[in-house]
């Protein structure tokens, strides 16, 4: 009785570990990564700095701002420099976002870009929005909006409603990434 204990034990013990140490590669590692590297473009932007244009908006964009916890912007430029770079960088950022965790939202093809909207969590209920656009002239750039409760469509319309200001290159950057997604 004593040893069927013991393999009972040793079988779930081993079978958590193996859970446990899943080695899929995730996009917050690569996020983490990645942002170590120079040759990136970093921005990490908590909820309370994200400002609405107007503040005579909806309820149901107020709400929808308070569902996001934080917004995370990596961008790859392409230079002349990091072709090989980009082209693997790339390769795995889609690696990355065929886990059948990440469902397709949206996904447009417009010549040499593209650009797919994923998310993590139920339809309804979503706790990550991916948005991936990659142009083969220019880069790629990979944002995540981490919340809770996220309605995507919700996220869309707020994306319109959003002010940024700053005198910083990234800032700049990230409000061209917002105004290329209306």
């Amino acid at each position: 009785m004593k040893s069927f204990i013991k393999i009972i034990g040793f079988t779930f013990a081993t079978v958590f570990l193996l859970i446990a140490c899943n080695n899929s590669p995730s996009l917050q590692k690569y996020y983490v990564d990645s942002k170590e590297n120079s040759e990136f473009i970093s921005v990490d932007l908590p909820s309370s700095i994200i400002q609405l244009k107007d503040t005579e908006v909806s309820e149901n964009i107020k709400n929808t701002l308070e569902t996001i916890k934080k917004v995370n912007f990596l961008a790859l430029q392409l230079t002349e420099t990091n072709k090989e770079l980009y082209n693997s960088e790339k390769e795995k950022v889609f690696a990355i976002l065929k886990n059948p965790k990440y469902k397709q939202l949206m996904r447009m093809n417009m010549g040499k870009a593209n650009v797919s909207v994923n998310y993590l969590g139920e339809e309804e209920a979503i706790d990550e929005v991916v948005i991936f656009g990659a142009d083969n002239d220019k880069g790629f750039a990979v944002v995540r909006v981490i919340g809770e409760n996220m309605n995507p469509s919700d996220i869309m319309k707020l994306t319109n409603e959003i002010k940024l200001d700053g005198d910083s290159n990234q800032m700049q950057q990230l409000e061209g990434l917002f105004k290329s997604l209306k």
